[in-house]
């Protein structure tokens, strides 16, 4: 008897070229699941997730979108499904920032991020929903963000685009849970990727400052998220449905 939680699911997922999408897709394709990985601008980062994911013995395949235009969102769905043969798990993770001042946000980059970080999961998941009430089954996971709950000086924009994320969660798990489907969102605290790296190691102030408000005094890592991820997915979670799961060290219970 196998061991493997998601055996046999066929799963799209989007940011998967780095960070916390790439992890999720590895723990995915190592509990057995099938991968469409779509990426971004990353191509070298997307193929390194897709040859991960191969390894593990499974059918995985995938190419880099531009999510700048959220009517691409919807090609990876239609994409993904037509590559598996189906779609069981919808895992939107694709994600951008911009760190600044409220009035110095052009319109373009206001644009931008709400096409990334809030038109785009939420087209995906309308293709990814038309597919999962036919069978009457399906999961649909939000990476969403601990910064969607709080306010943070000079990430107005992004907070504002990750609370999106959260509500959409409610909304879609209200809706789609008579038709089998559970909608979920994880909201990371802190995580290190590379980009992430990169800050701190920029900023290191700003980093040691982060870790003032987190009481297990570290910032996570991809993998931790993705231990997270699977378990949301997972039939031995199918009772949940709408929840917003923050994994922070902590942060937000100050």
């Amino acid at each position: 008897m196998s061991t493997k939680r998601i055996e046999g699911q066929k799963v799209v997922i989007t940011g998967a070229s780095s960070g916390i999408g790439a992890a999720i897709a590895k723990r995915f394709a190592a509990e057995g699941a099938s991968i469409w990985a779509a990426g971004g601008v990353n191509e070298e980062g997307l193929k390194k997730t897709i040859d991960a994911c191969t390894d593990e013995g499974i059918k995985a395949g995938g190419k880099c979108y531009d999510l700048s235009n959220s009517n691409n969102a919807a090609t990876v769905i239609i994409e993904g499904a037509d590559f598996l043969g189906g779609l069981d798990i919808f895992v939107s993770c694709a994600g951008g920032r911009n760190h600044k001042p409220l009035t110095e946000f052009t319109g373009e980059e206001v644009d931008f991020l709400f096409e990334v970080n809030s038109k785009s999961p939420f087209r995906a998941s309308i293709e990814a929903a038309k597919i999962m009430k036919a069978q009457k089954s399906g999961r649909i996971l939000i990476i969403g963000s601990i910064h969607a709950m709080i306010g943070v000086e000079n990430n107005a924009l992004y907070c504002t685009t990750k609370a999106a994320n959260h509500n959409m969660t409610r909304a879609l798990a209200t809706e789609l849970g008579p038709y089998g489907i559970r909608v979920n969102c994880l909201a990371p605290g802190t995580t290190v990727t590379d980009r992430v790296q990169k800050i701190h190691e920029d900023r290191p102030k700003y980093a040691e400052s982060k870790l003032d408000n987190i009481s297990v005094k570290r910032f996570a890592s991809p993998d931790e998220m993705a231990n997270v991820a699977v378990f949301m997915v997972s039939e031995e979670n199918d009772f949940m449905n709408g929840a917003i799961v923050t994994s922070d060290g902590g942060a937000t219970a100050l």
